[in-house]
């Protein structure tokens, strides 16, 4: 935190996988989750 800040205390989350906690911008970007891809089924491309 900074003295320009002194009510955020950082942020946290919790979900199925496990908890995040962070203080700044870059961690909470790299505490998100891609989205799962079905692998399963089959690849479809547009064609134009």
């Amino acid at each position: 935190p900074s003295w320009k800040m002194p009510w955020f205390k950082g942020w946290a989350i919790e979900r199925k996988e496990g908890k995040a906690d962070g203080k700044c911008l870059i961690e909470a970007l790299d505490a998100i989750l891609p989205p799962s891809r079905p692998t399963d089924k089959p690849l479809r491309l547009p064609l134009q």
